[in-house]
């Protein structure tokens, strides 16, 4: 570069000088970025803690705003095979919103199983704040098969207002048809 050694000493120390401002001005940037992002929720909306597993209450996973929880719970309290179909019912407290449940084959590699027709929904009575879910066949092809040797269970979650959710899950009880 024909430098002397007194000129490379300086701009080694002004590009060491302007590498260390530039990392201070970028992560200031980003910190205040993630501090304003946390501190405001979305233009309309409300923070919404949800449970992070089903079974969880909303209120033991949002500890730290335990004061501000509403009451809520989601409980199956049936779930059986009933001819060819599983039947789930059960109940809740809070101002539900909505209540969704799938079919899972249990077992060590627990999933879930493409063979119930999913445009049959959950029905909800409101002023009984109970639901019921039948699983019954798809009509057509359908990728998974009702192993009668197999375990099964429903897992059903709710969201409620504000944001809040919670679930449960309960194993179906009965023998799937064979």
């Amino acid at each position: 570069m024909g430098l002397g050694l007194g000129q490379k000493i300086v701009v080694g120390v002004a590009v060491a000088a302007l590498v260390l401002v530039g990392s201070y001005l970028a992560s200031l940037l980003i910190l205040s970025v993630t501090v304003m992002r946390a501190d405001t929720p979305p233009q309309g909306q409300t923070p919404a803690p949800a449970s992070p597993r089903p079974g969880a209450s909303a209120s033991a996973s949002a500890s730290a705003s335990a004061s501000s929880a509403p009451t809520i719970a989601l409980k199956i309290e049936r779930a059986r095979w009933v001819g060819d179909k599983a039947v789930v019912e059960g109940t809740w407290r809070g101002e539900l919103s909505s209540v969704h449940c799938d079919l899972m084959e249990g077992g060590k590699a627990e999933r879930t199983i493409d063979w119930w027709d999913r445009s049959v929904a959950a029905e909800q009575s409101i002023s009984e704040r109970t639901f019921s879910q039948e699983f019954v066949r798809a009509k057509g092809s359908v990728k998974d098969r009702i192993d009668p040797e197999s375990a099964y269970k429903a897992v059903c979650s709710a969201q409620f207002s504000g944001g809040w959710s919670t679930g449960d899950e309960a194993p179906i009880a009965g023998s799937p048809p064979g």
